[in-house]
This record gives structure tokens, C-alpha cells and sequence, in this order.
């Protein structure tokens, strides 16, 4: 009797520590909604038609024209994959940039491109190396009416609370304006953090600082709903990782988990083993008493 109800706890206790260690497969990412595939993994964009396949995240919005995607490009250098990643889904040809730079965000040195590509089809692009391949993230908006860039600029003063710095710099850099020219607006608070706000005649800019970084977005002629795009943009960008390949951990923690719950049986068992022993040698002497 004693063996069996030692078996049974040896197996409750084995159910559950195989059961976390397959859960822990699954993340800590709570209730928000996430694309997964082989390579990486970015949250679904919830109010966007989702247009992922299995290797590529692909979201779209009609009412804007603007197109999120994150995919993995062959391209050892983040320039190359970039380039390849447009052209090979969106067939664009690229002339070079209109604005390129980097940041060191906290998995690795992202390079921030946007391209021009006709009258009405912009590209914001971040780009990184990772291995023998590179990761794109992509914000692709067709419509002649406006013009909506995202970029991701380091900032020169770390100790500025807000990203005015950079939002001068992103309107310099790719609208021909000085930030004196628009009037500061209300901040503007989103899931993504605190917002400055500035709004001239056909121009807005936004910008949120997230560690030592800017998140800049601008939009140029009609008015469209800036924040949103911005939001869902970073929304990506933020919420990215690289999938880890957790297979080698989850095999040896099987393992481990599989040698000691042998132990512990072997244990029982010898144990029980003596435990008859003195029972026996007991009766023995018992009846030597008699």
C-alpha cells in the first residue's frame, strides 16, 4: 500500500513538472495577441486585415492604404535585406533613401530607412542584421493625398523628457521645415506611452521617447488619423522579438526531471526493501520471546 500511494504522488508530481516546463514554450505574453512564426513574432494588430502567411507578418489597413509587414530577408547586411525585402514583395524599384539612420535598440543596432518610391507610395523601414540573415519591418502607405513617414532616431540629449529634438530633425530631414514653423499641440497619451504633439498648415508630427530612442511619425498633406498608424507601427516595433529555439533547455530539463524522479522511485523502493527486512528480523525476535 505504501508503494502504490508513492507511486501515485511520483506521478502527480512528474505530470506537473513536465506540464510547466511545455508551458514555459509558450512566453509570458498574457492576454495580448501574437503573430508567431518559426523566426520571430510581433502582436496581431487588432482592427487591421491580417494578411500573415506562414513566415511573414503582414497587416493592412484600406481606409489609410498603409501596409505593416515584418519578415525575414536572405541578406547578411540589414542595407541588403531592406532592399530585397521591398522589392521582392511590393516589386518597387528604390532609388537610394531620403533618410537613413541608426539606433541601438536593446536586441541589436537597428538601421532607419524610408524611401520615396513614387507620388504616392512612401516606405519606413527599420532594419537589422541577425546572423546570416536580416529582419525587416516595414510601414508602406500608397495615397497621393498624404504622405505618412515613421522613423526611429537616437537621442543626442538622453536627459530631454520629450522627442521635440528629433521630431525638428525628422521634419528638417524630410519636409523642408523648421519646428518653428507648427504650433506645439496637446501631448497625447496612447498604449505605447506619452506623445508630443505639433500641428501646422497640412503637416503633423508626433514623437514619443522609449528608452534612449524617439519614435517619430509625420503625416503631410490630408489629415488622416496619424496616431493610429503611429501606434500600430510601434506596436510592432516594440512588441518584436526574435522566436528563441528553447528545444535543447526543454529536452535537458526533461531529463534532469526524469533522473530524479528515478531516484526518488529507487529510493522508495529500497527503502520499502529494508523497511520488510526489519519486519521480518521483528517477527523473528518475537517468536524467540515466545
Amino acid at each position: 500500500m505504501r508503494m502504490t500511494k508513492a507511486s501515485a504522488r511520483t506521478g502527480l508530481l512528474l505530470l506537473a513538472l513536465t506540464a510547466g516546463l511545455l508551458s514555459a514554450q509558450d512566453g509570458e505574453r498574457g492576454s495580448t495577441p501574437y503573430f508567431q512564426s518559426r523566426a520571430f513574432n510581433v502582436p496581431i494588430l487588432e482592427g487591421w486585415d491580417d494578411q500573415s502567411g506562414e513566415d511573414f507578418a503582414q497587416f493592412h489597413q484600406a481606409e489609410a492604404r498603409a501596409t505593416i509587414r515584418t519578415a525575414i530577408a536572405p541578406a547578411a547586411e540589414a542595407l541588403d535585406a531592406a532592399g530585397a525585402e521591398l522589392s521582392a514583395t511590393f516589386g518597387f524599384d528604390l532609388d537610394p533613401p531620403v533618410y537613413q539612420g541608426r539606433v541601438n535598440l536593446a536586441d541589436g543596432t537597428w538601421h532607419t530607412l524610408v524611401y520615396d518610391i513614387d507620388a504616392e507610395t512612401t516606405a519606413s523601414v527599420m532594419a537589422r542584421q541577425d546572423g546570416g540573415r536580416g529582419v525587416v519591418i516595414s510601414f508602406v502607405e500608397r495615397d497621393a493625398a498624404a504622405r505618412t513617414l515613421m522613423l526611429t532616431i537616437a537621442q543626442a540629449d538622453d536627459s530631454l523628457a520629450d522627442a521635440s529634438p528629433e521630431i525638428a530633425i525628422a521634419l528638417e530631414s524630410l519636409a523642408g521645415l523648421s519646428l518653428s514653423e507648427l504650433q506645439r499641440a496637446d501631448s497625447q497619451t496612447l498604449p505605447s506611452g506619452e506623445w508630443t504633439v505639433y500641428a501646422g498648415e497640412s503637416v503633423m508630427a508626433m514623437g514619443m521617447i522609449f528608452g534612449n530612442d524617439a519614435y517619430v511619425a509625420l503625416q503631410m498633406g490630408e489629415a488622416g488619423d496619424l496616431a493610429a498608424l503611429a501606434e500600430a507601427y510601434n506596436r510592432t516595433l516594440l512588441g518584436f522579438f526574435i522566436t528563441p529555439d528553447n528545444s535543447q533547455y526543454l529536452a535537458l530539463g526533461l531529463a534532469v526531471v526524469f533522473v530524479i524522479l528515478a531516484a526518488l522511485v529507487g529510493s522508495l523502493y529500497w527503502r520499502e526493501k529494508n523497511v520488510q527486512k526489519d519486519l521480518a528480523l521483528l517477527r523473528e525476535l518475537a517468536r524467540e520471546d515466545e
